[in-house]
């Protein structure tokens, strides 16, 4: 049995921070550039694009 990649987007970017919606989340997961890296070059997972473009946020 093949395993699908779990669909995730970015909804947000920070300085160093991604915040990434889950598919059974209700609240997005913060991760940090390093991990989000290897989440982006992973068969495990499969970013999809969201209407409005994640854009980095620069309020504190």
């Amino acid at each position: 049995m093949k395993k699908e990649p779990i669909k995730v987007c970015v909804v947000n970017q920070t300085e160093n921070a991604y915040h990434i919606k889950f598919p059974n989340l209700e609240v997005p997961v913060k991760v940090n550039e390093q991990l989000y890296l290897k989440m982006l070059h992973s068969p495990d997972y499969q970013f999809r694009s969201t209407s409005a473009a994640a854009r980095p946020s620069y309020s504190a």
